[in-house]
């Protein structure tokens, strides 16, 4: 098979990486931001609510007391 010369690639050398474009790196910081954000806000938030023992626990009976 008959190649031209301008139709032949060079595998001579190889190509130079242009790295991570800057892009990438507001969109990494961005995620980092909301991921500890969402876990800062599910820490602080995770005590709302909640009072132990609760005074308002239904006491039940664990064992028969003789009623059938």
């Amino acid at each position: 098979m008959i190649v031209r010369e301008d139709e032949r690639l060079d595998f001579s050398q190889v190509p130079q990486s242009a790295g991570f474009p800057p892009m990438l790196f507001g969109l990494l910081a961005i995620g980092l931001i909301g991921i500890f954000s969402i876990g800062g806000a599910t820490v602080l938030m995770s005590g709302y609510g909640h009072h132990w023992p609760a005074p308002t626990t239904e006491r039940v009976p664990l064992v028969n007391s003789g009623n059938p």
